[in-house]
């Protein structure tokens, strides 16, 4: 037999085997740690089956819910990347309502409106407190999850230790302004760069834009190729979860797009209750830095707030620069820090958290 011949054998039998191991059922790893949780659920939230993943070394640490972007782009099959994180924090990654595992063939994406998607979390959290327990819960928010996450912890502060946004949300059209703008020096024979931004208001449109922002270097910055393999690998995903996230993936922000359109992070979140923590990717033209600025420098925070942008970075810090996105959020969180950047310090019962070593132009108190 001819060495092309068993070569092709040889794929053939790893292309079956890999279709034959993705029909098996879900399941997480488990985790090295002195009282670790590795559980994927699901959960009626609601009024659908939504999924849930939790993971952490020591179930009594701090609780940090991940809302991934979008909406429908869900972090769950990729959560691996950001693996360090469960060493000092129960990470929750949750499909949300229209995303991967929670996108059941017969979705319907009319209830996708942002107080659904509030209300999902407040169930979510409550999920939590019942099967995980009463340590702090801070929320991280990435993109749409950041525009999700900012309004959740505003209004219900009392139920969240802190707030991480990672290319925040603020506001979309002046977002589109800020992105045309920027296309017009970086790529000045794209046709859209003669476009006024009242014609972005059109999401298809948008999604153009958006496309080109990304193919200047202004987006992502990371291929779908390099994150496919790891995708594939994860062993909570089986082949139907990979259409369901490709569909919701690709759905968008459409059916709830003029609300999208509507909303002012400046205006609706005047003040952020908890310690908060921004973290922008320098090159993110997504979700403008100057933006983001814009809003950090206008949000009162009695309780201290900080905000960095990764210099490597494009709209998603947690891929381009993992391991100094990770050391970010753990000197947040982690007690005893040294240097001039902010930590949340949780009391030995649990029930409050201040800022300390606050830099004096980053946070206020």
């Amino acid at each position: 037999m001819s060495v092309m011949r068993i070569t092709a054998l040889a794929l053939l039998a790893l292309c079956v085997g890999g279709i034959i191991w993705k029909t098996l059922p879900a399941r997480t790893a488990p985790v090295a740690g002195p009282d670790p949780i590795a559980e994927l659920i699901p959960a009626e939230i609601g009024g659908m089956t939504q999924w849930l993943l939790i993971r952490g070394a020591d179930r009594n640490a701090p609780i940090l819910l991940w809302l991934h972007g979008g909406p429908g782009s869900a972090q769950m099959p990729i959560h691996r990347l950001t693996a360090e994180l469960e060493r000092d924090f129960v990470v929750v990654h949750w499909d949300q309502r229209g995303a991967g595992k929670s996108n059941p063939p017969e979705f319907d994406s009319a209830t996708m409106t942002l107080e659904q998607f509030l209300a999902d979390a407040r169930e979510v959290t409550a999920l939590l407190r019942q099967s995980v327990g009463d340590q702090p819960l801070i929320v991280l928010g990435h993109s749409w999850g950041a525009m999700l996450g900012a309004r959740l912890v505003a209004r219900w502060p009392a139920d969240y230790a802190g707030y991480i946004g990672v290319g925040q949300q603020v506001d979309t059209l002046r977002g589109a302004t800020l992105a045309l703008d920027w296309l017009g020096t970086v790529a000045p024979d794209s046709e859209l760069v003669s476009r006024t931004p009242e014609a972005f208001r059109g999401h298809d449109l948008y999604v153009r834009l958006m496309e080109a922002v990304e193919a200047a270097g202004g987006g992502m910055n990371i291929s779908l190729a390099s994150m496919l393999p790891r995708a594939l690998a994860a062993l909570e995903y089986r082949l139907a979860d990979y259409r369901r996230w490709f569909q919701g993936a690709n759905r968008g922000s459409g059916p709830m797009w003029a609300e999208y359109l509507s909303r002012d992070l400046i205006a609706e979140v005047p003040v952020m209750p908890v310690p908060m923590l921004l973290i922008s990717g320098a090159s993110d033209m997504n979700t403008p830095v100057a933006l983001v600025r814009d809003w950090f420098e206008a949000v009162e925070a009695p309780r201290g707030k900080w905000m960095e942008s990764f210099g490597g970075s494009g709209h998603a810090p947690f891929l381009n620069e993992t391991a100094r996105f990770v050391e970010t959020v753990r000197r947040f969180t982690a007690p005893g820090s040294s240097g001039s950047r902010p930590s949340v310090v949780f009391d030995a019962a649990w029930k409050t958290c201040a800022m300390t070593r606050l830099p004096p132009l980053a946070c206020q108190m």
